[in-house]
């Protein structure tokens, strides 16, 4: 087991019209690092990725970064997408850890630091913010709690992992367990880029931890996902991996 020893921690946060979210989560991260138990020299700085939102996303950052968290803020005006968002957010991260999370709230940054710990100070490659392992929720509606239990289940057989949460893409994991795979197609798609690195990750021999957190939802703007094309979508790219396809 390594020590825990002082870190840099990068916290990757893709956006798309997220002007009314963003700076408030900022600014609690930068309160949850400071309030942290993690070595007192551990630095953080947030990066966020925005698809070029019209609503002001990035000029809204661009304010909002502390002496603590430095915010970087990268505008893709030609490309858009979740994955591809990620990716560039790791390629840009100066960080040993990597934190990847959503910027409307339904991701509790209390849980960072705790992330960030378990892959710093213990055996452990990926460690994947979890609604359904024991004393994980998700406050939703019915329906939609189900339908993801559902979906992640699916996921779960069809690729034989050992994780309950496989798509809630709230993840730190350390930066080398990236060296010398194929991240430009790992990270593509939508929210399905989470289920391509687990799957290809334990395949390689990772070891992950899931680590319980209460999902809820947005309470500012709106949702990018649409449930059943997404779901189909998450399905289908699962099949692929595990037929060798991808």
């Amino acid at each position: 087991m390594r020590d825990t020893v002082s870190q840099k921690i990068s916290v990757v946060i893709p956006t798309y019209n997220e002007s009314q979210n963003i700076v408030s989560l900022m600014k609690k991260i930068s309160e949850t690092m400071a309030e942290s138990t993690l070595p007192e020299d551990t630095t953080t700085e947030i990066i966020v990725v925005d698809d070029n939102s019209p609503d002001g996303t990035a000029a809204a950052c661009r304010s909002a970064g502390s002496e603590r968290c430095p915010v970087k803020v990268i505008v893709r005006a030609n490309e858009r997408g979740l994955g591809s968002a990620v990716r560039r957010g790791i390629l840009e991260a100066a960080g040993d850890t990597i934190v990847v999370m959503d910027a409307d709230f339904s991701h509790d940054c209390a849980m960072i630091p705790e992330l960030a710990l378990a892959v710093n100070g213990g055996p452990i490659d990926v460690a994947i913010a979890s609604r359904f392992a024991e004393g994980g929720k998700m406050s939703s509606s019915t329906h939609l709690l189900l339908g993801s239990r559902m979906l992640n289940a699916f996921l779960r057989t069809v690729l034989a992992l050992p994780v309950r949460d496989v798509t809630g893409g709230f993840i730190a994991l350390r930066r080398d367990c990236l060296q010398d795979m194929d991240s430009q197609r790992i990270f593509s798609g939508y929210g399905d880029y989470c289920i391509a690195l687990l799957y290809k990750g334990f395949r390689r021999g990772w070891r992950l931890k899931e680590i319980p957190f209460t999902y809820n939802p947005r309470q500012v703007g709106l949702s990018k996902t649409r449930f059943f094309k997404t779901g189909v979508s998450y399905g289908m790219r699962a099949l692929k991996l595990r037929m060798g396809l991808e």
